[in-house]
């Protein structure tokens, strides 16, 4: 929830720019946030959120090589930006890594171009950190993989405390910290900064970074490339496997070699057997057909 509020206050603008291919929380501000269609029975309780389309959208390509794409998807961010009215938005969010819808890293560029968008029109940047955070891509950021990018406003929770205690966070930089001292946005949480949590999160971070786990899972992803290639080269079902450091993905698709489903259904039969197959064999996991995830 604050990650919205804070730059509307701090910009005194309402828009926020998100992607289709995006989760941003199940509130109903987090789902008015999100693209996919889990926004469809929250959206029209909360206004001023616009999407954008990412530069890897699920039925067409903007180009023939991923830097060309961002750059296509740059492009048209701007012409956005200039008709919405660069004086409207408040903020773009942006997951560092999209995560349930495919584990993807952006192209090259990408992330480097909106950070440069962001600065020209006096526009917060914030990176929803929550999945990607804490080393599990192999950086103990997902927006470390964009070199030079620093964004605004970072937000995280699961890997703060490894989800052995309910615990997120929000960070941001010193002008807008310095802007909240003296006009503080009135928000609070039940729970918020409680000691138990806290504690717990303090030894997982301390853990984290005291064995280096960011750089034994950027060791680990050539393992994982190799073994998730493996499957796609032995399953025609299989149309692209990526991973960064130890957070991946698998397409699914038909006969046909087209995904299987869409996210939002109707769920197909493979699917429905495939996920039945997985449970029998007691394999759990993050399945949101064409999606399989894997860690």
């Amino acid at each position: 929830e604050p990650p919205t509020p804070t730059p509307r206050r701090y910009t005194g603008r309402q828009k926020v720019l998100t992607q289709y291919r995006s989760y941003h929380g199940g509130s109903t501000t987090g789902l008015a946030a999100t693209g996919d269609f889990r926004r469809w029975w929250a959206e029209s309780n909360a206004t001023g959120f616009i999407k954008m389309l990412s530069p890897n959208p699920t039925t067409f390509s903007w180009a023939d090589s991923e830097r060309a794409a961002g750059e296509m998807a740059l492009a048209a961010l701007e012409e956005q930006i200039i008709h919405e009215g660069p004086g409207t938005i408040a903020a773009i969010l942006l997951e560092s890594i999209i995560g349930s819808g495919g584990a993807l890293k952006h192209p090259p560029g990408y992330i480097q171009g909106v950070r440069a968008l962001c600065d020209k029109y006096g526009i917060v940047y914030i990176a929803d950190e929550v999945m990607v955070g804490f080393g599990r891509t192999g950086e103990l950021w997902g927006f470390q993989h964009y070199e030079g990018v620093i964004p605004d406003i970072v937000t995280s929770a699961k890997g703060l405390s490894a989800a052995y205690m309910p615990l997120a966070m929000v960070a941001m930089r010193q002008s807008l910290k310095d802007f909240f001292e003296d006009a503080p946005l009135g928000w609070g949480a039940t729970y918020q900064a409680h000691p138990v949590a806290l504690a717990c999160a303090y030894e997982c971070v301390k853990h984290l970074l005291e064995h280096n786990i960011p750089a034994h899972a950027k060791a680990m992803e050539a393992t994982m490339v190799e073994e998730m290639g493996a499957l796609l080269e032995r399953h025609p079902s299989v149309r692209q496997a990526r991973a960064a450091g130890l957070f991946g993905c698998l397409d699914l698709v038909d006969a046909d070699g087209q995904y299987v489903q869409q996210v939002s259904g109707p769920a197909a039969p493979a699917s429905m057997e495939l996920k039945k197959a997985m449970m029998d064999n007691g394999l759990f996991g993050l399945f949101r057909p064409p999606f399989l995830h894997c860690a």
